[in-house]
């Protein structure tokens, strides 16, 4: 059945707008597997802005700072180097709209954040790499970007300034 996602516990397999209400990107914080993350209030999404994704940013990493939960260094910057590549094809592209083929290598993208995000707690330990992509609200982004190139743009130096606040508050080695 077209547009049937089975995953939406919500809403009875069928998807919703959640601009509007509290995003279900929490990946069952709060009921499901209890105790291995915090009963975290999911935050509504908030697309990025170009005049506040650097303070979006900062906020995400010294949250996550005060948490005790930064990633390693490593981590951050291997998520990142696959964003980077594609931001440099995109940003030489003349056309206002990303290609089919950019569309399908961000969704991969998503999906490559979804398996570094659950490796780790797949082996019982809780994921500071899922925490990263819960606090700072990818998969929402990566969702807003669409045929955006200016979107995919603004999401790309969002993660650059995530990297930078995450070192900037001392991100592991």
């Amino acid at each position: 059945m077209a547009g049937y996602d089975a995953g939406n516990r919500n809403s009875g397999g069928y998807p919703r707008d959640n601009r509007s209400q509290q995003s279900n990107s929490g990946g069952g914080r709060g009921y499901g597997r209890q105790g291995s993350f915090s009963a975290a209030v999911s935050k509504p999404h908030v697309p990025l802005d170009p005049d506040t994704y650097v303070d979006t940013a900062e906020g995400v990493i010294k949250e996550l700072a005060d948490r005790g939960r930064l990633l390693s260094t490593s981590k951050i910057r291997n998520l990142l180097s696959m964003i980077s590549s594609l931001y440099d094809e995109v940003r030489r592209e003349r056309a206002d709209k990303l290609s089919k083929e950019d569309q399908g290598r961000i969704q991969y993208i998503r999906l490559h954040f979804a398996y570094e995000a659950g490796r780790e707690s797949s082996r019982g330990r809780n994921s500071e790499v899922k925490d990263f992509v819960e606090e700072a609200d990818i998969f929402a982004h990566i969702k807003d970007i669409g045929d955006d190139k200016e979107r995919f743009l603004l999401f790309c130096r969002y993660m650059e300034a995530l990297v930078a606040f995450h070192r900037y508050y001392g991100g592991k080695e």
